[in-house]
């Protein structure tokens, strides 16, 4: 059985050493599942759900069915990612392809001592392939039928004379698309030939009849490994991505009045409210595009994220220390004019220009003293930058003959962040085969708010406005500072080569912040802050190997603090953000490897969390009540109540009830057979998965509810026994399950007095056959 080499603590350690809950997956099983970004990545691993929302924050990553949400600007995950060393927190990685991978790790629970602030539920960490000893040019080709998708890779790699080495990859992907877009040309229901152009009497329906993508990456590293002791990595990666904006990524979920959705009251006569693979998600008129004058102009959905990371690692061995220095950089650009209310009217549109820069720093040392005593320690700075300029319009009633604008309020925001954190590590050996550690970090950490209104029309004609406590016209300001010190304690024991039991006390948390928001008068920065989260508890763990069989288990227990989240306000349009009081975190997860003989390879594994609020008292999902509804007469709708005797405002009791996308039960088994016979080498997958039910939205509108589902993976292969050539059908998801990733109020969904509030859904990808061919010289 191979050995696995993890960083779950910084430094190369054997899987079944580190007392670290990891599942570890290497680039050869992440081909054979086709896995091409990390909502993909995600599917393959037990208690990770990951959504790709596009717009705004982004996306959402759970892993032990804690997670952030993913629908406005300012909120950062729960669970990080380190793409190649290089971590960031920002949901809008989970928009990121993901490809020539050699290894991927989902560590579990707290990460604060290595991996510093924002990741209280975990870490994700990736690592590219480097260089090969010698030259080496790999490639393959793929086309999936349902989506009709090709991708396509190719790799180049080898010495560059003496102590260099390089690599050289890029992947090019087109996807014309799973889900439908039914939009279709007719009569706009909202044109009024009193007050607006001809121009807007006559809605173009979708320029595209599938939601699409392309995409194109590449990724430069340079190696310079002498025998000496300094060598250093440098990685280069970009990626250009293209679709129909951030409104083709989802869908009307429902509950709707009839068998349509319906925007202001209106129904769509192409819309369906069922989870499946077909949405509407109309362009406009080109008039009303060239009416916002922050929107390429032609009224076209339309989405590009431009992304660019680098990584440079370098380190010195000088015998008893080692020192360590890992730079990095990411850059984000993202730019999306998009329906916000997933019908074909896009009624409500929005344009976005969203830029993030991340630059990081960080200085470790490592002692090897041969003794009983040693220590880590290190110095992390990082420097964050986002600028985000949101032109929205609410409808044509919006329009403005004055200026032949049909924006309701134009809006720039900049935040930015600095934080600096100390870590150490203490690591004891008791006796030779037990290991005490003890360690912490202290972070200090700064975040400005500054959001100008530039443009408003009605209620949101406040350029000129002083909000409460503020003394510029149409700014808010806000600043925000903390300081946290997250402790950690292990105590490991070996009671055999390749086994480990281990006991760790572990604490994390996640900063607060501000969020961006539609401003009115009465609009105050408290409005749009948050405090930051918390977690403290322990885990007990026992890995080995014994024989054929690999076992790695871990019984966990946290409590979590200020868990950060938010709910649509649909009498504010704006999102409502807050920390919800507690939650108790109990569980156990459990992954098995055996090999049964030199051909046929048997896993299984599964995860039980038991995740509960207390504590907590949140927003109720959207709901409007009828006009002439009074305190007495008002009826509220199912687990929701009113805050008060007099107001019509609901709240939600979340005490005793599980988070968002939190199952209780998931796991997953199969096997890996690979036979040889007449130089060629055939193998077949199977992998079955399981997941139980969960709520996919934080608020648990009754049509959010996941029920618990089966999924099938499965692959056949042929190849030569040197791996020259190989030849595989690979299935994905092939019992077609849409299944909820990800759900939410939908923007315009509370427009019928006396129902629920319509809600949009983020679905997996359906059914997927692939037939791939590869080559490795």
């Amino acid at each position: 059985m191979d050995e696995i080499v993890v960083v779950a603590r910084r430094r190369a350690e054997n899987l079944m050493d580190v007392p670290v809950a990891v599942t570890a997956i290497g680039g050869a099983a992440l081909a054979r599942a086709s896995a091409t970004d990390l909502p993909k990545l995600a599917e393959v691993v037990p208690s990770v759900i990951i959504a790709n929302s596009r717009s705004s924050g982004g996306g959402s990553i759970a892993i032990r069915g804690v997670s952030s949400p993913s629908g406005v600007v300012g909120f950062e995950q729960s669970v990080s990612v380190a793409l190649d060393g290089v971590q960031t927190s920002n949901g809008k990685i989970a928009q990121i392809g993901i490809f020539d991978v050699q290894q991927i790790e989902f560590m579990k629970g707290p990460q604060a001592l290595f991996f510093g602030k924002n990741s209280p539920a975990g870490v994700i960490a990736v690592t590219t392939r480097g260089p090969t000893d010698t030259l080496e040019a790999s490639g393959s080709l793929g086309y999936e039928f349902g989506g009709r998708e090709w991708i396509g890779e190719a790799a180049v790699s080898g010495p560059l004379g003496k102590d260099f080495g390089f690599r050289l990859a890029a992947r090019y992907r087109d996807l014309a698309g799973w889900l439908f877009n039914d939009s279709r040309e007719a009569p706009n229901p909202f044109y009024n030939p009193a007050t607006m152009p001809a121009g807007f009497a006559t809605l173009p329906g979708a320029h595209n009849a599938r939601s699409g993508n392309t995409e194109l990456l590449g990724r430069l590293t340079l190696a310079y490994t002498p025998d000496g002791p300094f060598q250093a990595t440098l990685k280069l990666f970009a990626d250009r991505y293209r679709d129909d904006g951030a409104g083709a990524s989802g869908q009307n979920i429902g509950p709707c009045t009839g068998s349509a959705p319906r925007m202001y009251g209106v129904a769509d006569p192409f819309g369906e409210c069922r989870i499946d693979n077909h949405m509407t998600n109309g362009d406009l008129p080109a008039a009303v595009g060239a009416a916002l004058p922050n929107s390429r102009g032609d009224g076209r959905n339309y989405g590009a994220t431009d992304f660019q990371s680098v990584s440079l690692n370098m380190s010195y061995d000088q015998g008893p220390l080692t020192w360590t220095s890992l730079t990095g950089f990411n850059h984000n650009q993202f730019n999306s004019d998009y329906g916000l209310d997933n019908t074909s009217f896009s009624q409500l549109f929005a344009t976005e220009d969203d830029e993030i820069k991340e630059f990081s720093q960080e200085i470790r040392v490592v002692s090897d003293f041969g003794g009983k005593l040693n220590f880590a320690a290190g110095l992390y700075y990082q420097d964050t930058s986002r600028r985000v300029h949101q032109d929205i319009s609410l409808g044509y009633a919006y329009f403005n003959p004055a200026n032949n604008r049909v924006t309701t309020t134009d809006t720039s925001v900049q935040q930015d962040g600095r934080a600096v954190s100390a870590f150490g590590q203490l690591l004891y050996k008791i006796v030779p085969d037990l290991e005490f550690a003890v360690g912490g970090r202290y972070t200090n950490e700064r975040k400005t708010h500054h959001q100008r209104v530039n443009y408003g029309f009605g209620a949101f004609n406040v350029v000129g406005v002083t909000f409460p406590g503020e003394s510029e016209p149409g700014v808010l300001n806000g600043s925000y500072e903390e300081n946290n010190f997250s402790p950690e304690v292990t105590l490991t024991w070996h009671p055999a080569p390749n086994q480990t039991l281990y006991a760790a006390y572990k604490t994390g948390f996640k900063s607060g912040g501000f969020t961006s928001g539609l401003a009115t008068a009465a609009t105050r920065i408290g409005d749009l802050d948050f405090t930051s989260e918390e977690v403290k508890g322990g885990e007990i763990g026992a890995k080995g190997r014994f024989g054929p069989l690999r076992v790695t288990s871990a019984l966990f227990f946290y409590d979590f603090d200020n868990l950060q989240v938010n709910a649509f306000d649909p009498a504010r349009v704006a999102f409502v953000v807050g920390n919800a009081g507690a939650m108790k975190q109990r569980g156990l997860d459990i992954e098995l490897n055996y090999n049964a003989n030199q051909y046929l390879t048997l896993h299984a594994a599964g995860t039980y969390v038991h995740n509960r609020f207390a504590d907590y008292v949140g927003p109720c999902y959207a709901y409007a009540f009828p006009t002439g509804t009074t305190r007495a007469t008002a009826v509220p709708p199912p687990n929701c109540s009113f805050v008060n005797a007099t107001a019509l405002t609901l709240q939600q009791d979340q005490d005793g009830r599980v988070p968002g996308r939190s199952p209780d039960f998931s796991g997953n088994a199969g096997f890996d057979l690979s036979v040889p016979r007449g130089g060629m080498i055939y193998g077949l997958t199977g992998d079955v998965f399981y997941t139980s039910s969960y709520w996919a939205s934080d608020t648990k509108a009754p049509s959010t509810f996941q029920d618990g589902f089966f999924r099938f993976n499965a692959s056949a292969t042929m190849a030569t026994e040197d791996g020259r050539w190989q030849l595989a059908l690979i299935g994905r998801n092939l019992t077609n399950e849409y299944y909820l990733q990800y759900g939410m109020d939908r923007t315009g969904g509370a427009s019928i007095p006396g129902t629920i509030g319509e809600q949009r859904g983020y679905v997996a990808r359906g059914r997927e056959v692939m037939l791939q061919a590869s080559f490795r010289y």
